[in-house]
């Protein structure tokens, strides 16, 4: 049959986008991704990533606060900005604090708050993870129909 000959690699078509102004991990993350066929687009500040992302709808975005000089309220519109922009994945690294300041940042939707420091492979494997519940689970903001 055609149809089992036909190989879809979905993670070519899935799009990360990077907030990050540390370079080096930019680029490793970069390296990771593009080995799995992922295509990355890199942002060096929030402003521009909040451009790209209403540009280009990525499928997750990854957003680097380890080494940012905005307050926690800054971070916090930042990441609504950043959620209402587009359905996907929004995946924040900040460094590690109390668990009032990560459930604030669940409220405003992000999905996964990950403290630093972490492995670039684990979080690599997080990322890909998430990328691909989006396959099988219903999007965001979507309407769901059942039948009696």
């Amino acid at each position: 049959m055609a149809a089992n000959d036909i190989h879809l690699n979905v993670s070519a078509l899935q799009t990360v986008l990077i907030i990050s102004r540390d370079a080096e991990m930019v680029s490793l993350w970069e390296d990771f991704f593009s080995q799995k066929s992922y295509r990355i687009i890199s942002e060096a500040t929030t402003a521009s990533g909040l451009q790209s992302a209403l540009a280009i709808a990525p499928a997750l975005i990854l957003i680097d606060f380890t080494t940012s000089d905005k307050s926690t309220r800054e971070q916090l519109e930042i990441c609504r900005g950043l959620r209402l922009t587009t359905n996907g994945t929004l995946v924040l690294l900040a460094p590690q604090s109390d668990k009032t300041e990560a459930v604030e940042f669940y409220r405003v939707g992000v999905d996964e708050y990950i403290p630093t420091p972490i492995s670039p492979m684990a979080l690599l494997i997080k990322c890909m993870t998430w990328l691909a519940r989006q396959d099988w689970i219903v999007p965001r903001r979507q309407n769901i129909e059942a039948f009696v």
